[in-house]
């Protein structure tokens, strides 16, 4: 097999803009090289992996300015000398807010497509409480989430990630995408997959998955703790059937959509007062 070149990084936090914190370096856990790639499990070994640089922070305030710019640019630079790459692998969480921004997540992935250009292959992995903006699915070629909440299948998101920027590459192709922003915006805490509706939705996932001309489906609920226009529910599926992957991110969207209201607290729960 071709031995691909595929570099890895990404930023990951959850940021409320409610929040008067600032998340900055002393809240943040930036990795590269080994380190980085530890982070990762089973990747396929015909792959030269290049892990750049990643920083990851448990849920914060926005981020300061100075510091997304820092470790942005140090990927871009990692990623201009690592040219020409055949794919990157974008480990984001898709609720990034940053002071002065409203789209943290398609700034960066923006950016990375500007320096290794559409002939390179964009895969990310994200958690489907994050936002998938027209921006961020614009840079994407893939992209995929957690289809379990609480999310005990983080460590599988990332590996399917990766495998399907993996396949694409072996077989040469570039995949499509149909993207629906669902005007809908709930909080996590009303949409465990371990309860309905949402069990059900995302138990649909796989089965579209395997289809012919699909590669991946994913539903993103969205982020209900930041002030931003690009926070809703939006639907992806990725493939290589236009007619396909539309008509399966068009039921999915309408499935979550007339299941709107059936979205409930899964504990007990009251008013304020």
């Amino acid at each position: 097999m071709t031995r691909h070149r595929i570099a890895i990084g990404g930023i990951h936090i959850e940021s409320s803009t409610f929040s008067p914190h600032r998340s900055g370096e002393a809240d943040f856990t930036v990795v590269r090289g080994d380190e980085l790639l530890a982070r990762y499990d089973d990747l396929p070994s015909h792959v030269e992996w290049l892990p750049l640089v990643h920083a990851r922070a448990l849920p914060g305030g926005a981020v300061e300015r100075d510091f997304y710019e820092s470790v942005k640019d140090e990927l871009l630079r990692g990623l201009r000398t690592a040219l020409p790459l055949d794919g990157v692998f974008l480990d984001i969480h898709g609720a990034m807010s940053v002071a002065g921004m409203t789209d943290a997540e398609g700034d960066l992935a923006t950016s990375v497509r500007e320096v290794v250009g559409r002939g390179a292959l964009i895969s990310a992995a994200m958690d489907p409480h994050g936002n998938m903006s027209r921006r961020l699915v614009s840079a994407l070629d893939l992209a995929t989430s957690h289809r379990m909440s609480p999310h005990e299948d983080a460590p599988s998101t990332r590996q399917r990630a990766a495998a399907n920027l993996v396949a694409c590459l072996d077989r040469g192709v570039r995949p499509r995408s149909a993207w629906i922003r669902v005007p809908v915006l709930l909080p996590g805490e009303k949409a465990s997959t371990r309860d309905e509706p949402a069990r059900s939705i995302y138990a649909a996932l796989p089965t579209i998955e395997r289809l012919p001309g699909v590669i991946d489906a994913a539903v993103w609920i969205g982020y209900a703790w930041a002030d931003e226009p690009r926070c809703s529910a939006a639907v992806v599926v990725t493939g290589t059937d236009d007619d396909a992957i539309a008509r399966e991110a068009s039921g999915l969207a309408r499935r979550y959509w007339d299941a709107r209201a059936q979205f409930a607290f899964s504990t007990a729960a009251g008013d304020a007062d």
